[in-house]
């Protein structure tokens, strides 16, 4: 089954945000995850399209893999899974992909690149992640033969958890009778979140050149 988009935007402060959300709790982290039966290979023929319909520099695609998404067996444990067609001019992009930051978990991300034949051709140390705004990722540039991104679930990072304290200020200008003061006050907010089996996937496709073919002068 494929995994489900969300049609909604996600927020600079690392939680799903948007109108049609607003209604909605947040999820809680998925700490366990086992299904029988899963495939050792995932099925190519769900791979979302990772190609805009017009060249842009920052084309998002974000989905959400959980109960509903297909299942990948993986040695002695299974793992949801989102499997993404890369563009086919690769050349001039550079991608960002992992789990975002919601408001009560992250999902802990494995991130393979595979072949047109779904065969892996790169996989990434734990090195390699790190929190890039609100999404916890790698980041690459593919190579001569990349047609796939597979996002797994990384289990020895489930339970684990981030802290954060976001800081908000203000500034107000009050007359004191001998000029203008300026006043700053501020708050804090404590965020604590698990990472999880379930949860957003984040991909960010940057594109260096995005020249549309054919344009006179070009």
């Amino acid at each position: 089954m494929r995994a489900r988009i969300i049609p909604c935007a996600v927020a600079a402060g690392g939680a799903l945000a948007s109108a049609c959300a607003t209604a909605v709790p947040p999820s809680p982290a998925v700490l366990e995850y086992s299904r029988a039966g899963c495939p050792a290979t995932p099925d190519l023929s769900t791979a979302i399209s990772l190609t805009p319909k017009k060249e842009t520099n920052g084309h998002i695609v974000t989905t959400v893999i959980g109960p509903e998404s297909g299942c990948l067996q993986m040695g002695e444990t299974s793992s949801p899974y989102a499997l993404y067609a890369l563009p086919s001019d690769i050349d001039d992009k550079t991608l960002s992909v992992g789990g975002v930051l919601e408001v009560l978990r992250i999902l802990s991300p494995t991130v393979s690149v595979l072949g047109t034949d779904g065969a892996v051709r790169r996989t990434f140390a734990a090195e390699d992640y790190f929190y890039r705004g609100p999404v916890y990722s790698v980041q690459f540039r593919p190579e001569p033969g990349d047609a796939y991104v597979l996002v797994t679930t990384n289990p020895a990072r489930v339970g684990q958890r981030y802290d954060s304290i976001n800081v908000g200020t203000s500034t107000t200008a009050v007359y004191t009778g001998y000029g203008t003061a300026n006043f700053t006050t501020g708050h804090e907010v404590n965020g604590s979140r698990a990472f999880s089996y379930e949860g957003a996937v984040q991909i960010i496709v940057y594109d260096s050149d995005t020249r549309e073919e054919g344009r006179s002068g070009s």
